[in-house]
């Protein structure tokens, strides 16, 4: 057995000293290398509550189990003493760290530090590690009865004279620790389900620490012959790792719930029954452009207040046009409580602005396609009437009379061609424009004469056709002679006198089935009826 030492600062000790392998060494390296590993996986994770919290904690515990291992190496007791003394700044701040990171985990607690909380903690963790590195000058941590005692495991191992402040480290570690515990016995009892098990094993970390200190504190009780506190942290490693497994470890619904509340995009609102906001969201706030205190009635809300009050009166979904900003919103309120008694609203705005706009130039590029699709109609109907139809007399032309033809299925089918009789004196002696006037006043004469279902067409000229079905050669041309007498016999327009007319009538199967064939039949009827004496009617032979 050595002499007895009061244990202080001495580094010149630890350089000059001799090494010892411990029987826990292995155990001890492969504990630093894993709470170093948790260290930088949580570093890496994206962000959660309590973060920065839970890296420090696991570097601070790494620190921790490295130093005491260098001190169970080291040889001479001034070195140990040395190291026990450093290692005291980490053990201070390990308990703190570990209720911060709950109470931030717990809590969905996102807020930065304020700096009088940073004070009130970090005063007293400065004082506890000033006076612990400053023992050798005052002894209040570790007394003048600290000595090297006989080997254990042939090693020799330290026994600490505990001073006067000893008491006071018992209660700041168990302190710390006890409201960590009271914070995740909450959290256990209002979890549910599985989401429990993650609470119970935070509680099997924080036990472990514990009861391992009381033992060798309070029994004498030593791991191989240290102390076992450092090295029941490897519980913790060994439920984290199993968390991590398990894909368990920060992702527990308390983290999510404060999380979807306060860090929500969309602004979400707590009405009570009487319609007033108990709560709102940071996005709410944003939106109303101030924060007004609870339980202000919902009208009287900056912003989106009074419409949103408007809306929620009527239904209990439905979107919010905002004029200044400019902003549309999808509203969905739920009822909290039990069905039959609810005792208040949740109220989400969903911001469909976006999607609003484009719907909103959708329908605009859609009325724009509709009306110029209207137009290219119009226009093409207009082109296919012009295709169609004579510009002078307005009949129908040669092109419509085909198209005709061909879906024309009534048998007996007739078909006249007439010609005005000397239509070159009329354009001779009065003028072209008396030459139309005369074809334009024949165009509308024998549309009067003509029965329902006849069809009047310009072939050209001063040449008329005319498509009778139901009708034979025989009735064409009575038809036709009908017609003929009236024209002459009434003056068509005041700058000519009356006119004659020469038509030529064939017969559907007759004089041919096609429309060519008809027409060649009619034609060569017309041209017997002008050198007969014009002024009659031929049927085609």
């Amino acid at each position: 057995m050595s002499g007895t030492l009061t244990p202080a600062l001495d580094f010149a000790a630890c350089m000059g000293t001799g090494w010892q392998i411990a029987p826990d060494l292995s155990l001890r390296l492969a504990l630093i290398a894993g709470l170093l590993g948790l260290s930088v996986w949580a570093r890496r994770l994206r962000y959660f509550p309590g973060q920065a919290e839970f890296v420090a904690l696991h570097a601070v515990m790494t620190a921790w189990v490295s130093i005491t291992t260098a001190e169970h190496a080291a040889m001479a007791a001034a070195c140990k003493g040395t190291l026990a003394l450093v290692a005291w700044p980490f053990i201070f701040a390990q308990p703190v760290l570990w209720t911060l990171f709950l109470r931030r985990y717990v809590r969905s607690d996102t807020q930065a530090p304020t700096l009088r909380g940073a004070l009130l903690i970090g005063l007293p963790w400065a004082l506890l590690t000033a006076l612990a590195l400053s023992n050798g000058a005052h002894g209040l941590f570790y007394g003048p009865g600290t000595m090297l005692g006989p080997p254990i495991l042939g090693l020799p191992r330290m026994h600490y004279d505990y001073a006067a402040l000893y008491p006071l480290i018992f209660v700041w570690g168990y302190g710390w620790l006890l409201s960590a515990m009271v914070l995740v016995f909450g959290a256990w009892r209002q979890a549910e389900g599985s989401a429990r098990l993650q609470w119970a094993l935070f509680m099997l970390v924080m036990a472990a620490p514990l009861l391992a200190n009381a033992a060798y504190l309070g029994l004498g009780w030593r791991l191989m012959g240290g102390d076992p506190t450092p090295l029941s942290y490897g519980v913790a490693l060994a439920v984290f790792a199993w968390l991590i497994r398990h894909d368990q470890l920060f992702r527990v619904l308390p983290m999510a719930r404060g999380l979807l509340f306060t860090e929500l995009p969309d602004p979400v609102l707590v009405l009570d029954g009487h319609g007033r906001v108990m709560d709102a969201n940071a996005a709410a706030r944003r939106l109303a452009g101030a924060n007004p205190p609870r339980t202000t009635a919902l009208g009287d809300w900056p912003c989106f207040g009074a419409p949103l009050a408007a809306l929620l009166a009527e239904r209990p979904e439905g979107e919010l046009h905002l004029a200044q900003p400019e902003l549309v919103f999808e509203v969905r309120a739920r009822d909290i409580g039990p069905e039959a008694h609810p005792i208040g609203r949740l109220v989400q705005l969903r911001d469909v602005t976006e999607r609003h706009q484009v719907q909103v130039r959708l329908v605009q590029t859609l009325v724009e396609r509709n009306k110029q699709l209207d137009q290219v109609a119009s226009l093409q109907a207009e082109l296919r009437e012009q295709a169609l139809r004579d510009p002078l007399t307005g009949l129908q032309n040669r092109r419509a009379l085909a198209q005709r033809f061909e879906g024309e299925t009534a048998r007996p089918l007739a078909l006249a061609l007439l010609d005005v009789d000397h239509f070159k004196r009329i354009n001779d002696n009065a003028g072209h424009a008396a030459g139309d006037a005369v074809l334009c006043a024949l165009a509308q004469r024998l549309l009067a004469g003509l029965r329902r279902g006849d069809e009047v067409y310009r072939f050209g000229g001063e040449e008329f056709a005319l498509l009778l079905p139901g009708a034979d050669a025989a009735g064409a041309q009575r038809r036709l002679d009908r017609l003929r007498e009236e024209v002459a016999a009434t003056p068509l327009t005041e700058a000519w006198g009356a006119i004659t007319f020469s038509a030529g009538v064939a017969e559907a199967g007759r004089h041919g089935d096609t429309l060519d064939a008809l027409v060649g039949a009619a034609d060569a009827a017309m041209y017997r009826a002008k050198e007969d004496g014009r002024n009659r009617v031929r049927v085609a032979t």
